[in-house]
């Protein structure tokens, strides 16, 4: 006979699965520059390039080549996968000189194939968990990303969370979407409808009490009533949303808060008339040169050359992670009296991020501040 179950006191906290890492902090963030004591580095290994359809043009610019999209599809060369965490290496020892808490999520082999009810797909990577996972304060949010190979990205994400969970951390997770052709406009990258909530994390900028959402290819407008009704049942007031619109794909390469009264931007997509009013008197880091990534290890880049210049990384309110490629970036950020650390990143292009997408900060030392 089995024992009967026990109803165990609110207060208590279960030990995490067996196979979780150990964290040191508990979860909390609510910015992206104070100064940073936790973060995830995702990993490549495993990393596929899934099957080119409608919710993968959705979001990456696909060539029309029917060769270059055949010989894309597949496994990701080891080359790339080595050079990857090579330089993430050189990542973590810079982040832990800096006395941050670095943690791993597990490795997954992407090019298991699935499906559900409405479609079929292989996974991409573990690489990006800025992509799908929202962390604000003590709660991570699984978000419900419009690419249908990121289904069940989260799953490589979950030892780490579950470790937070353990420490007090709270979870929740929106409604999972169908992601069936009405999902998508008709056409070719012609972006998604409002058929249902739809939202990737790293369309999302975290300043305190408030919180901005891109509405683009990868967000739609119902993500942002959603997440401003969520976290508003789930902290009060305390948090502000706001709704923006500024470029097709993750904000994180468009306006990017480097510490209270400064913003780096592209000057492309981030006008007078387009900056959230909020950002108007800040001071504004314009470079308008980009400097060429290096040579991509795919037939074609999942990445702009524009923007993934402007993937950075802050670790404190004086000190900034930037590729050592971007001199022009470098000067204007030490103009600013910014400690740049220049590092190597060769396949920011091949995978579509760079510093800031393949990390989640879990504990940043700022509270609830309001910076407006």
């Amino acid at each position: 006979m089995t024992a009967p179950f026990q109803v165990l006191p609110t207060d208590t906290l279960l030990p995490p699965p067996e196979g979780c890492p150990t964290v040191r902090h508990p979860l909390h963030s609510f910015d992206e520059f104070t100064r940073l004591r936790s973060i995830v580095v995702g990993t490549p290994v495993g990393a596929n390039h899934p099957d080119i359809e409608t919710s993968f043009e959705n979001f990456f610019r696909v060539p029309e080549d029917p060769e270059l999209r055949r010989r894309a599809v597949g496994p990701v060369p080891q080359v790339v996968i080595d050079e990857i965490e090579e330089d993430i290496a050189g990542f973590v020892r810079a982040l832990r000189d800096h006395g941050v808490e670095v943690i791993r999520p597990v490795a997954v082999d992407s090019g298991s194939r699935f499906r559900t009810p409405h479609w079929e797909s292989s996974q991409l990577y573990s690489l990006m968990p800025r992509d799908c996972v929202l962390v604000v304060g003590d709660l991570f949010i699984e978000v419900p990303s419009p690419s249908r190979a990121r289904y069940f990205e989260t799953f490589a994400f979950r030892p780490f969370m579950e470790a937070y969970l353990a420490k007090g951390a709270h979870a929740v997770a929106a409604p999972k979407p169908i992601l069936g052709a009405e999902t998508y406009e008709p056409g070719v990258g012609t972006g998604i409808t409002e058929r249902e909530l739809l939202f990737d994390a790293a369309n999302c900028i975290r300043v305190g009490r408030d919180v901005f959402i891109d509405v683009n290819h990868s967000a739609n407008r119902r993500a942002v009533g959603w997440l401003e009704r969520t976290l508003r049942g789930l902290v009060g007031d305390q948090i502000r949303v706001h709704g923006m619109s500024l470029g097709y794909d993750h904000v994180d390469v468009t306006l990017v808060p480097l510490r209270p009264g400064v913003v780096l931007i592209d000057p492309a997509k981030v006008t007078d008339r387009t900056i959230p009013p909020q950002f108007k008197n800040w001071d504004k880091v314009v470079v308008e040169e980009v400097m060429p990534t290096r040579d991509y290890g795919l037939p074609y880049p999942l990445a702009s050359n524009d923007g993934i210049g402007r993937n950075v990384l802050v670790l404190d309110p004086e000190t900034v992670v930037v590729d050592e490629i971007q001199a022009p970036l470098i000067r204007a950020l030490e103009k600013r009296k910014f400690r740049v650390i220049p590092l190597p990143y060769r396949h920011g292009r091949t995978l579509g991020g760079s510093w800031h997408c393949i990390t989640l900060d879990t504990n940043r030392e700022g509270g609830l501040e309001n910076y407006f």
